[in-house]
């Protein structure tokens, strides 16, 4: 089944498409991941710097209550109490009274968020005062024996806060602050000093600080008891251990906890006065949030943006698309011989552009074909040409073959008068015009040329009226290759023409030699003449080089042709072998000049 075609709109649509789709998705995803990284981080410092703020807060609110227990244990009212407890109701009455109005009054008035002050020695005798204000206790009934509560406090009297109230019925959730005080004399402690503030006063020193709706503060001392928290109900209560294992292996980092019913974000840090860890808990959905946002708006963001791509790539596939078809058409109409032009798309682009080259195309076309049919029609004109030039070419040979029947008689008259000189240059002619007009024959053997040269060797011998001999050193097995027709003797000629134009000297030679190189045969025609200037040379050279045709001036100082001259002699070669076959000239003024012929090493 034959795979349907993909046009090339579609293929623009789907390419953008998916180079738009793959950078949106790109964007999206690492904007995503990035802001994702860069809210956990800056939350988690966020969180932690918040930790670290409200443990100092906490542990300076805290510490202003050193100066309360300062008051109290440096006063000499409570430590005549430990040394010398009151023994009767009255006494008891009179001191209570007597350090309620003095001491307890002025502290209620310095700090309010005070709620109650205990006072105990280690013989079970104790004071209580409550702040007027708030009266927090209904039944004070102490929770602790003293050795308990001893327990409880710093051996080295420093202050030391414990979660729970020193009274059993307390209906509200206290912090203890107390510690281990001395009477007059400072060589044993006696008795224990304890201050009790609302655990809700905390939230006081964090309502400045935002953590959303959900967040919360809370302190979890060493044992894992809830000292604070927003949920009153959990206070007192004890956090898990995987929680506490957390609190402890993460001191000042965020860890993800749900032991508070949902996944949520916490960060602790431990105090180093209290010893208390104070958390800051906020769920993750709600820190998150931000992230859903900012996926959400992307999302939005990317799905408009990825259908304005589509759009537009739609609308320029179409666009690009709409010329190419219409260049198929017109492609289709030229097919059937329809040279019919596009019209403009006026876009002035590079389609556009197309189109007009197109049409020029066309116009070529046309043009062409209209050539091509007159030129056939001319063709015939031609060959009808040739047929009667051929026709007097065969007539023309009637003049040859009659001149050589004429040259056969004059040499039959010649043998009757007993003229040996006419019979001799006659006989040369005639072989001459015999070898010359052998139309049918281009190729020949070296021997066949060199009888040639022989003929015309004896008719010149006649002529400047002096033997003149050919110094041939062809080597015989040389003789059968392969040479064109007609080349020695014109060349020959040329040197008697040119080389020789002061007149022949017995010092005066022409050299025949042959030899092979690089695969080819290369006769080498050498004469002592007048030689050519260099500039002479390198024309000729030149000449010989560009191919141009035989009736170029090229000769050694004449401007007559040469007879059939070297530039025929080096066509005629080159057409029966290739253009990498011909002459080559070599010659120095005064130095003679050497002709280099150049053939296949073919036999015959």
């Amino acid at each position: 089944m034959m795979k349907p075609k993909r046009t090339l709109a579609r293929s623009i649509f789907f390419y953008i498409a998916s180079i738009v789709l793959i950078t949106v998705m790109s964007i999206g995803f690492s904007s995503y991941y990035i802001s994702s990284s860069k809210l956990k981080e800056q939350s988690e410092q966020h969180l932690t710097e918040i930790v670290s703020n409200a443990v100092n807060h906490t542990d300076l609110y805290l510490k202003n209550y050193e100066r309360a227990h300062l008051s109290l244990f440096t006063n000499s009212a409570v430590k005549k109490f430990l040394d010398d407890p009151p023994t009767g109701d009255y006494e008891y009455y009179l001191f209570t009274d007597n350090l309620m109005d003095n001491v307890i009054n002025p502290l209620f008035i310095k700090s309010p968020e005070i709620m109650t002050v205990y006072l105990g020695d280690y013989n079970d005798h104790w004071v209580y005062f409550e702040n007027p204000a708030l009266k927090p206790i209904v039944d004070p009934v102490p929770s602790f024996t003293m050795a308990e509560l001893d327990k409880e406090t710093d051996p080295q009297g420093n202050m030391t806060i414990i979660s729970n109230s020193v009274f059993a019925e307390s209906s509200n959730q206290f912090i203890t602050l107390a510690r281990k005080i001395h009477g007059e004399v400072f060589n044993e402690f006696k008795g224990i000093l304890a201050i009790e503030i609302k655990a809700d006063e905390f939230a006081t020193l964090w309502k400045g600080i935002n953590l959303g709706p959900n967040g919360f503060f809370a302190i979890v001392d060493n044992d894992g008891r809830i000292v604070y928290h927003p949920d009153k109900q959990r206070i007192g209560t004890s956090v898990t251990p995987e929680l506490m294992g957390k609190i402890e292996g993460n001191d000042g980092k965020a860890f993800k906890d749900a032991s508070f019913g949902e996944n949520r974000m916490v960060v602790s840090s431990k105090s180093a006065y209290t010893g208390w860890n104070l958390l800051v808990s906020i769920p993750t959905a709600d820190i998150n949030r931000p992230l859903s946002s900012i996926r959400t708006s992307s999302v939005w963001v990317g799905g408009a943006t990825l259908l304005i791509a589509l759009l537009i790539s739609y609308h320029f596939g179409r666009k690009i698309a709409k010329p190419i078809q219409i260049l198929k058409n017109g492609m289709r109409q030229t097919e059937k011989g329809n040279w019919v032009k596009i019209p403009q798309l006026q876009s002035n682009n590079e389609l556009d552009e197309l189109i007009h080259r197109y049409n020029l195309m066309v116009i070529s076309l046309s043009e062409l074909m209209d050539t091509l049919y007159k030129t056939e029609l001319s063709k015939k004109d031609a060959e009808l040409e040739r047929q009667k030039a051929e026709l007097q070419s065969l007539q023309l040979q009637i003049n040859p073959h009659f001149l050589y029947n004429t040259l056969e008689n004059i040499i039959v008259y010649a043998v009757i008068q007993q003229s040996t000189e006419i019979t001799e240059i006659v006989d040369a002619i005639a072989s001459m015009f015999r070898y010359s007009i052998q139309n049918n024959i281009e190729e020949t053997a070296i021997v066949n040329e060199l009888k040639h040269v022989l003929n015309y060797m004896t008719i010149m011998k006649h002529r400047v009226g002096r033997e003149f001999e050919l110094d041939v050193r062809i080597p015989p097995h040389f003789f059968l290759k392969k040479t064109a027709r007609l080349t020695l003797q014109p060349l020959i000629e040329n040197i008697f023409q040119h080389g020789f134009a002061d007149g022949i000297e017995a010092y005066h030679y022409i050299r025949l030699d042959a030899f092979l190189q690089d695969g080819d045969l290369v006769i080498v025609l050498e004469d002592n003449g007048v030689g050519m200037a260099p500039e002479q040379l390198a024309s000729l050279n030149k000449q010989l080089s560009a191919n141009q045709l035989a009736e170029a001036k090229l000769h050694q100082g004449s401007g007559n042709s040469g007879g059939i001259g070297l530039m025929n002699v080096h066509r005629r070669i080159q057409l029966l072998f290739g253009e990498q076959y011909g002459l080559r000239m070599e010659s120095g003024l005064g130095k003679g000049t050497r002709v280099l012929m150049r053939f296949p090493d073919v036999e015959t």
